[in-house]
């Protein structure tokens, strides 16, 4: 496995359990549960619920699978089904607080247990692996390469070799046309570094600033992504509810929801063309000429990938200019998580909307070349 990637599942493992407080509250809860005064089922329910809401964030950070292409010596805690445990204890209408708590301190003991085991085996691989990687300071020249991770998550296009042969290809010629859409000199040919299994994670370098553009792209792409998602699994339904059957207010609903899903890839585009515009000032400038081209070309692919639910990430972000600022690459993953989060509460028809809008036909891409 390629160390850079190795250490970012570690880093989202700390970000989440660690650093978040989770681990403690676990401890803190079995605490607080030992005193008899708190053994009732609405201070135990409360816990209960806290913890399930980041089981759940959990889940849609892909925090499993993080943890399944590090872990050797122990199963991730995230496979315990806590989830579903507390799910199946909270819906249980006879159980008294004494039944509730014997049950709610086992499940919180494996969890514990489950975290800790966790932890002690990531650092100890993280000790032994993180002297291979550069210090973040070096990442700063322009000739320096940034390695960045593609993670494919959709069987439509990992599902056969043909398939995810086009679909790389794809995504080798997006990269060098927005390498060339910022910056003036020939882009190298992107080197890939790694195909890891699971869900398909491949991992490349490319230019450094090139990266964190493509970065900012990803997360404006998301956000739009995530407003429309959440506009239409909740605020559409309860506003086309209210106009009563008023036909002329319907439409004009529809209208606002059809800008907002093509808002999607034109975000992704506009920004791009930002990007664009802002090199035009660099000490090496891009050419000007089918600008505006690449960058649609670039957003459709963007759009494509994100849609289908896979990911992307920079797996060497630079350093937060202030100490207490988010890096960009867990922006982006919060980002990520987000959209996961709310397509679930999307109808299957409306999904396969959204998919069908946005996959790339074989005939458009053979215009595009």
């Amino acid at each position: 496995m390629n160390v850079e990637s190795l250490l970012n599942k570690i880093k989202i493992f700390k970000e989440l359990v660690i650093d978040s407080g989770f681990k403690r509250d676990v401890i803190d809860n079995k605490q607080s549960i030992a005193q008899s005064q708190n053994q009732n089922l609405v201070f135990m329910k409360g816990l209960s619920e806290n913890i399930k809401s980041n089981l759940i964030y959990f889940e849609n950070n892909s925090l499993n699978n993080e943890l399944n292409g590090v872990l050797r010596q122990n199963e991730p805690f995230t496979s315990l089904n806590t989830l579903e445990e507390l799910e199946n204890l909270d819906a249980d209408k006879e159980i008294n607080g004494q039944q509730y708590f014997q049950k709610f301190n086992t499940i919180l003991n494996q969890l514990q247990k489950g975290i800790q085991s966790n932890e002690t085996e990531l650092n100890t691989v993280k000790t032994t692996f993180e002297k291979y990687v550069s210090e973040e300071n070096e990442y700063e020249s322009d000739e320096e390469q940034a390695v960045m991770s593609l993670i494919f998550k959709d069987l439509q296009s990992t599902g056969s070799l043909k398939e995810f042969s086009r679909v790389l290809q794809r995504w080798n010629r997006t990269l060098l046309v927005y390498h060339t859409l910022l910056k003036k000199e020939s882009p190298k040919e992107i080197s890939l570094v790694e195909i890891q299994n699971g869900s398909i994670d491949v991992i490349f370098n490319i230019d450094f600033d090139v990266a964190i553009d493509l970065t900012e792209l990803l997360k404006t792409g998301l956000k739009v992504y995530g407003a429309y998602l959440a506009y239409k699994s909740k605020t559409a339904k309860e506003i086309i509810a209210s106009y009563m059957g008023n036909k002329k207010l319907i439409e004009t609903e529809k209208e606002r929801e059809k800008l907002m899903l093509d808002n999607i890839k034109e975000s992704i585009k506009q920004l791009a063309l930002e990007q664009h515009k802002e090199n035009l000032e660099s000490d090496s400038p891009p050419l000007k000429t089918g600008a505006t081209k690449k960058a649609d070309e670039v957003a459709k692919v963007i759009t494509e990938h994100i849609v289908r639910g896979n990911e992307i990430k920079l797996l060497t972000p630079p350093a937060p200019e202030e100490e207490d600022e988010i890096d960009i690459s867990t922006e982006l993953r919060t980002e990520t998580a987000i959209v996961r989060e709310r397509w679930k509460k999307l109808e299957e028809k409306e999904q396969q909307l959204l998919l069908e809008k946005y996959t790339i036909k074989d005939e458009e891409e053979k215009k595009e070349k």
